[in-house]
Parts: C-alpha cells; sequence; structure tokens
C-alpha cells in the first residue's frame, strides 16, 4: 500500500495534529515497537514508518517514512533516488540543507540518505508545521550536485 503524503496535512490515514496514539493503532494497527526518542518524544515503529507524537497534544507530529517504502509526496511518487530529490526540490524552490538533512518547507518534508548517497541514512520525514522553523535560520541553500 503506498502512503500518500499531504503537506502538514497527512500521511496516509493520519492527520497532523488530530491523530491520537489510539487512532494511529486504530488506522495502522498495533506497532512493532512503542519507544521514546533521545528527545523523550513517543514514537511508535511500524514495518513502513515510525509515527512520532507531540509531547503536548499527545497527537501525530511528524512521520517517517522507511527506506523502499512506496509513497507520493504532492503527486510525486518517491523514488528514493536523485531523479525524486530533484523533483522535489523543483517544487519546492528554496531547499535547505539543515544539519544534513534536505529541508523541504514548502512540501512539508525533510530527506536524508539520498543526495549524498548514503543508503544507511536513508529516509523521508513529513513534519508539521513550524517542525524545523528554529533551525532554518542555520540552515543553507541546498544545490542540487
Amino acid at each position: 500500500m503506498a502512503i500518500v503524503i499531504v503537506p502538514y496535512t497527512a500521511f496516509g490515514p493520519l492527520k497532523f495534529g488530530k491523530t491520537t496514539k489510539q487512532d494511529c493503532i486504530t488506522l495502522l494497527g498495533e506497532p512493532l515497537e512503542e519507544r521514546a526518542s533521545r528527545m523523550g518524544v513517543e514514537e511508535f515503529v511500524y514495518e513502513q514508518c515510525v509515527v512520532r507524537f507531540d509531547r503536548k497534544t499527545a497527537t501525530v507530529h511528524e512521520c517517517t517514512l522507511l527506506p523502499y517504502t512506496e509513497a507520493w509526496v504532492n503527486g510525486i511518487a518517491v523514488t528514493w533516488d536523485r531523479t525524486f530529490l530533484r523533483l522535489v526540490c523543483e517544487q519546492d524552490q528554496s531547499p535547505r540543507d539543515v544539519y544534513g538533512f534536505i529541508v523541504l518547507v514548502r512540501l512539508g518534508i525533510a530527506v536524508t540518505g539520498v543526495h549524498d548517497a548514503d543508503d544507511g541514512q536513508l529516509a523521508l520525514t513529513a513534519f508539521s508545521r513550524g517542525a524545523f522553523d528554529d533551525m532554518l535560520p542555520e540552515s543553507t541553500p541546498f544545490v542540487m550536485p
């Protein structure tokens, strides 16, 4: 099943800022693992993704698509290569490099592992509005190599 990512709105059936932990279980099933990140953020790990919950509202805040999972972002197929990265960079028009993550603010996603051919770091994260705002001042423009 392909996951459709709608910028700042949805990650498959999950809605940013609205889907609760119980809703997530109802929609995706029991997670393979429940854990807390180093920052204390609660995470549900599934075969295709990792779902993170806001500490204040306990609703979905961020989702990471795991490598080679079939997905679409704003009408673009995630192909896990530079072709995909080039297309989303063109659509976003202002990609930023934030500590090795290519952040596409207009699309509400961050991509890693594709731009530097580091398969061990492959991931695509869809996030809620404001998630990268505090890091953007320290970022640099990203230019496709």
